[in-house]
């Protein structure tokens, strides 16, 4: 097995790299089709078997698990990237060492998530929330999160060998299978406790599957704690906390939004505010299956030829970025009339206003993903953590001020204006660091 091929990195613009990137742009291309398509499927088929009210509902329930996936606080991501740099230098021991610690970790933080979840629930009302056996349905879908954790570990295996594509087909498969496993509980029971069992069984198998694929990965990363140490955890510690505050950003920019619509607007209404954003989101998918391979492109050329090949990689990604959120912006904007009355059987309407404000907010998070992956591909990414965490944290304030007169309109409003918030730090970062570099 060629473990760093990723980090032997020739000049840009040869084959290889063209290659790794089409290789890892194919499988992002596969969580996207994963994504919408399951959106596709399930959404028409949860609203034969609901009404519009009952699948708000079920949004906003499964919206508040899903702060459990910030748990790991970022050690793996960091974790990951140390190991990279340990396999390049031929320092396999230390690269088992960081991931059992990271194992460690996982398990300690899973069990008293878990512990807190299970306490909170017991502590809290009956009468707190007005959904069916509210609490059982949150315990199972809390454990479903955090069974994720591990298998989001599996890939860093993967990833940390050079995998990139291949670990990215894991995860996806994951998403994958707890939908098709929610969508045989909806099926069969029609009610929440039914979807939340069917998804939690599907995940626990899936996750037994991942560790099992992954040890077939590599001789020397053996799932385990044996070797695992304070020292590592310590040392993945302050990049993971930075990582930690961007994945927290993109959980307040998403699930926030979910539930402020939800306690604003109603459940019915949250229900038309996911369809538009996932609508409108396709185009950041797009941008992302772009920008994601990239990271461990430029990582490598950093360490490896300098400069120049960096800012051309970053150029050249940047202008195609800005191509396809303004492409795609406007392609899907042209077919969402037509998608919504398909996808939607009619229920949710075509309101031209709305979709363009939609992919506005859309065009500008697709325009923030190359720059973005510049800094964390460098370890630069420190103040774009906390001005992004800042950002959401204001686009949320402004949304709750402003809904009473203006609505949803004013919600979409809001995220457009955290959403260019962060573009304008993140591309005044990358300026900033490129001026810097030519000065030096």
């Amino acid at each position: 097995m060629a473990e760093s091929h990723l980090l032997r990195t020739p000049a840009v613009g040869a084959s290889s790299i063209a290659r790794r990137i089409a290789s890892g742009a194919g499988a992002y291309g596969y969580a996207q089709v994963v994504s919408i398509g399951t959106q596709l499927v399930s959404l028409p088929l949860f609203l034969y078997h609901w009404d519009m009210a009952t699948y708000g509902y079920w949004l906003a329930l499964t919206a508040l698990p899903f702060y459990l996936s910030l748990a790991d606080a970022g050690i793996s991501t960091a974790s990951c990237n140390l190991m990279i740099g340990l396999i390049a230098r031929g320092e396999k021991a230390r690269a088992a060492d960081v991931f059992q610690s990271a194992v460690a970790f996982l398990l300690l933080v899973a069990l008293l998530v878990l512990a807190t979840v299970a306490l909170a629930l017991w502590w809290l009302p009956a009468t707190t929330l007005q959904a069916p056996q509210w609490k059982a349905v949150l315990m199972l879908l809390s454990v479903t999160v955090v069974l994720t954790l591990f298998c989001s570990l599996s890939e860093v295996i993967y990833k940390a060998t050079g995998g990139y594509a291949a670990g990215t087909y894991l995860v996806t498969t994951g998403r994958l299978v707890d939908t098709l496993g929610g969508l045989t509980g909806l099926v069969l029971t029609q009610s929440f406790i039914g979807v939340a069992t069917a998804m939690l069984l599907a995940r626990l198998g899936y996750t037994a599957l991942c560790i099992r694929l992954s040890q077939r990965r590599t001789d020397f990363l053996r799932w385990g704690v044996r070797r695992a140490n304070r020292h590592d955890i310590r040392q993945a510690a302050a990049p993971g906390a930075l990582f930690f505050s961007l994945t927290l950003t993109n959980a307040l920019s998403l699930q926030g939004f979910t539930l402020l619509v939800t306690a604003t607007l109603g459940p019915a209404a949250t229900a038309v505010f996911n369809t538009y954003r996932t609508l409108s989101r396709i185009v950041v998918q797009i941008a992302n299956a772009l920008s994601n391979p990239l990271w461990p492109e430029l990582t490598a050329l950093k360490g490896h030829q300098g400069d120049g090949p960096f800012w051309a990689l970053y150029r050249r990604a940047n202008r195609l970025g800005l191509l396809i959120a303004a492409a795609g912006a406007l392609l899907v904007y042209l077919v969402a009339p037509w998608l919504l009355e398909v996808w939607t059987h009619g229920q949710i309407p075509f309101v031209a206003a709305s979709m363009a404000l939609f992919l506005l907010y859309a065009a500008v998070c697709s325009a923030t993903q190359v720059p973005r992956v510049v800094l964390m591909s460098i370890n630069r990414h420190a103040g774009l953590a906390w001005q992004s965490l800042l950002a959401a944290v204001a686009s949320l304030v402004v949304a709750w001020l402003i809904w009473p007169a203006t609505g949803m309109t004013g919600m979409v409003a809001a995220m457009v204006l955290g959403e260019a918030l962060v573009w304008l730090t993140a591309t005044r970062a990358v300026r900033h660091l490129h001026s810097a570099r030519a000065a030096a």
